[in-house]
């Protein structure tokens, strides 16, 4: 797996943003969502991440606060790689 752009849009009127993850050489859907449970918690649960792609491409969205961004940014880089 391959992290092909990691990208964090403010959400106006809060100190969250919207993350957004994409990663390309994914060759088991089950253990890219199971590297990104451990490292978030449930969604639906413990955050609102989504999971959408096919194939190879995977696009991994979900909210958190503006100080966390680069903590879990490094997080995901350790996890995938």
């Amino acid at each position: 797996m391959n992290i092909k752009s990691i990208s964090h849009e403010p959400i106006e009127g809060t100190d969250n943003v919207l993350t957004t993850v994409i990663i390309n050489q994914v060759s088991s859907q089950c253990i890219l969502a199971r590297l990104m449970i451990d490292l978030l918690g449930k969604p639906g649960i413990d955050n609102d991440m989504e999971m959408m792609g096919t194939g190879d491409t995977w696009t991994i969205i979900w909210t958190q606060p503006i100080a966390m961004i680069e903590k879990t940014q490094g997080l995901i880089v350790k996890a995938i790689n």
